[in-house]
């Protein structure tokens, strides 16, 4: 699924990814990123994968508790591809203040991906069933390194063109991977 359309990449988003906080950016910054975000969703190749598995490969304390009363779990990747990362690398050459902005519209964007790759796989969920919050490797004490098996078993490289470097980093660098824990909802595990 390719979403470039479908992001918005909302500007209070954005701000939060500035550390903007509760101040408005001014003209000159809120020009800069209405800009940059256009130019952002057009070197945006959103894509994602993912794979519904009976059993987590981890022995990670804090990500089995994330997982409590999970009868399954997704594994997912989503990346901006790689495209993004050229843009990055083009604009940090002439301004240093723009890559600044685009890290936080890249930011903004991977988040709202992934968030619209939930909904996704929200859609063939089983009657009862309710997802958890996604889990990402470097979270707690989930390794990164656990990065290495989800990208294989969901054979990464290939379907979306996600890869690792051998310190762990993602290329692209907007990516991200993560468990997603599949429960029954409260009122279908209480009957009614």
């Amino acid at each position: 699924m390719t979403g470039r359309r479908t992001l918005q990449i909302r500007a209070a988003d954005i701000n939060r990814y500035l550390l903007l906080g509760r101040h408005a950016p001014d003209a000159a910054l809120a020009e800069a990123m209405a800009r940059l975000r256009e130019v952002a969703l057009q070197a945006i190749r959103p894509a994602r994968t993912w794979r519904r598995i009976a059993r987590v490969p981890s022995e990670s304390k804090t990500l089995a508790r994330h997982l409590s009363g999970c009868h399954a779990a997704y594994l997912v990747c989503g990346t901006l591809g790689a495209a993004f990362d050229a843009l990055l690398r083009r604009t940090a050459v002439r301004s240093a203040a723009d890559t600044l902005v685009l890290q936080a519209i890249g930011a903004a964007a991977i988040e709202e991906w992934m968030d619209l790759v939930e909904d996704e796989i929200r859609r063939e969920l089983k009657d009862g069933e309710t997802l958890v919050p996604r889990y990402s490797p470097g979270f707690g004490d989930f390794p990164l390194s656990a990065q290495r098996e989800m990208l294989a078993i969901l054979d990464a490289s290939r379907a979306i063109g996600v890869s690792l470097t051998d310190s762990l980093l993602m290329v692209p660098s907007k990516s991200v991977s993560a468990v997603i824990g599949v429960r029954m909802a409260r009122s279908a595990a209480n009957g009614g």
